[in-house]
C-alpha cells in the first residue's frame, strides 16, 4: 500500500514539472530592458482580450527561439510543458495565447509599421546598453513564399516574382533588408516588394538608420558591390562607407589589367596590395586592390591543367586536320581558320599547304 502511495506522489510531481530553460533568460532581459513597457505604450489594446500585446510579442519571440513554425491555432501547444506564469506573469495561461490574441497583435504591428516598431525597440535598447555601431553591415535577402497571391492587396509591398537568392524561380517572394553591427546584432529591418533592386533597397536602409542614429556617431557602412553606383554614392550624403567596386566599371578593368607595383601587407604576408585615389561619381575615394598569393597559386595550377587539357584536345584534332583532303586551297585555309577559332589558346606559327593534282 505504501509503494502505491509513493508511486502516485512521484507521478503527481512529474505532472507538475514545467520547463523553463533558456526562455527564462530571454523573458528576464525583455523586462529588464523595459521592452514590454515600450511595446504597450506604442501598441495599446484596442479590443477586449486579456493579455497585452507585449506578452504576445514575447510569446512569439520565445516560440521562434524554440524553432517552431506552427499555425496560429496550434500556438498554445508550444507552451504545454512550459512554466507560463514565470515567463509572462501571474494569471496568464497558455489558453490566453490563442490565435485571436496573436492575430490581433500581428494586425496592430502591421497598422503601426513593423520597421518603425523594430527601429524604436532597437534605439530604446541602445540607450540602455553599450551597443557599438562602428561598422554597420547592410545586405538584403529574398524570402520565397508558396501561393499565387493574385488577389492580395498590400499598401506597402507586392509579393511577386523577382531574382531569388535561393534559386527558387518558380516561387513568388518578398525582399528583406537588414543592417547589423560588427557583432551581428540587428539594428534595422525592412521589407520590400519581391522585384525590388538591391541597389535601391540597401541605400534606403542605410539612410533610414542614419537618420535615427546620433549625428556625432562615426559609423562605417559596409555593403557589397550592389551598393556601388553613381546614384548611391551621390545620395548617401556625408558618410563613411566601404564597398567592393564592380569589375564591370572601366576604371576597375584598367586597374585589374595594369602592371602595378604591389606592396606586401605587413599584418599578413599572404597578401599584397596597391592603393590609389580616384574620383568616381563625383566623390573622391580610395580604391585598394588586394592580391592573395595562395589564391594566385591555386588559379595558376588550375590554369595550367586547363591549358594542358586544351593542348591534348588540340593535338588530337590537328592530327585529323592534317590528313584531311580539301577540294581547293581556299577550303583548306577556311578549315584552318575554323580550327584556330575552336582552339583560341593555340596559335599557328605558319600554315603549310600541300597541293595534289588528280
Amino acid at each position: 500500500m505504501a509503494d502505491k502511495n509513493n508511486s502516485r506522489l512521484v507521478e503527481s510531481s512529474i505532472k507538475r514539472t514545467r520547463f523553463l530553460g533558456h526562455l527564462g533568460l530571454i523573458a528576464g532581459v525583455f523586462r529588464e530592458l523595459e521592452v514590454d513597457k515600450l511595446i504597450d505604450e506604442k501598441l495599446p489594446k484596442e479590443r477586449d482580450h486579456k493579455i497585452p500585446h507585449s506578452v504576445c510579442i514575447l510569446a512569439m519571440v520565445l516560440n521562434g527561439l524554440g524553432f517552431i513554425g506552427q499555425r496560429l491555432y496550434l500556438f498554445p501547444d508550444f507552451f504545454r510543458n512550459i512554466s507560463i506564469e514565470r515567463l509572462f506573469g501571474e494569471g496568464v495561461t497558455r489558453e490566453d495565447l490563442n490565435q485571436y490574441a496573436i492575430g490581433e497583435t500581428l494586425d496592430r504591428i502591421v497598422k503601426y509599421g513593423p520597421t518603425k516598431l523594430f527601429t524604436e525597440i532597437v534605439l530604446h535598447i541602445m540607450n540602455r546598453l553599450p551597443i557599438p555601431v562602428h561598422c554597420l553591415h547592410a545586405d538584403t535577402t529574398s524570402v520565397s513564399v508558396y501561393g499565387d497571391y493574385q488577389d492580395e492587396e498590400t499598401e506597402s509591398i507586392d509579393i511577386t516574382f523577382g531574382i531569388p537568392k535561393n534559386g527558387r524561380w518558380d516561387l513568388k517572394q518578398f525582399v528583406l533588408s537588414l543592417i547589423v553591427n560588427q557583432h551581428g546584432i540587428p539594428l534595422f529591418m525592412n521589407t520590400h516588394s519581391g522585384n525590388a533592386s538591391d541597389k535601391s533597397t540597401i541605400l534606403e536602409a542605410i539612410k533610414s538608420l542614419k537618420s535615427a542614429l546620433s549625428p556625432e556617431s562615426k559609423v562605417y557602412y559596409v555593403a557589397d558591390s550592389s551598393f556601388y553606383t553613381d546614384n548611391n554614392i551621390n545620395n548617401i550624403g556625408k558618410s563613411f562607407w566601404i564597398s567592393r567596386v564592380p569589375a564591370t566599371i572601366n576604371e576597375a578593368k584598367e586597374l585589374l589589367t595594369a602592371n602595378l607595383n604591389l606592396k606586401p601587407l605587413k599584418s599578413d604576408e599572404r597578401y599584397s596590395f596597391y592603393q590609389t585615389f580616384v574620383d568616381y561619381g563625383g566623390v573622391k575615394q580610395k580604391w585598394v586592390l588586394l592580391l592573395s598569393h595562395k589564391m594566385k597559386e591555386k588559379k595558376e595550377i588550375t590554369l595550367r591543367k586547363k591549358l594542358q587539357n586544351e593542348l591534348e584536345k588540340a593535338e588530337k584534332s590537328l592530327k585529323k586536320l592534317v590528313v584531311e583532303d580539301f577540294f581547293c586551297e581556299e577550303d583548306a585555309l577556311k578549315a584552318a581558320e575554323k580550327w584556330t577559332a575552336d582552339f583560341p589558346s593555340i596559335v599557328f606559327e605558319k600554315v603549310d599547304l600541300k597541293t595534289v593534282k588528280k
